[in-house]
């Protein structure tokens, strides 16, 4: 409820979900996180934009699979600040 609350207050025009928990919170389903990865759902809530928490991209043994990850990650949040640039207007 207190999630429900805290964005019927603050109205964001954009929901940056980053991670299952936060998406399962926002959306209702957990599964499919790197499907939707990078990709704007509309939810009772608002618009809500999919990625992944940044402690995945720390928890990953394999450097060369963090660094496109990492690179995935700033890929996305250089797409949220586009959308939320267009969204000002």
């Amino acid at each position: 409820w207190w999630l429900e609350a805290e964005i019927k207050l603050v109205r964001p025009r954009l929901i940056l979900a980053m991670g299952a928990t936060a998406l399962h919170s926002l959306t209702g389903q957990r599964n499919g996180l790197m499907q939707r990865r990078g990709q704007v759902e509309d939810t009772p809530l608002g618009p809500v934009f999919v990625t992944v928490h940044p402690s995945f991209l720390l928890r990953l043994p394999d450097a060369a699979r963090r660094a496109e990850e990492m690179a995935l990650f700033t890929q996305d949040l250089a797409a949220v600040a586009r959308l939320m640039d267009r969204r000002a207007e």
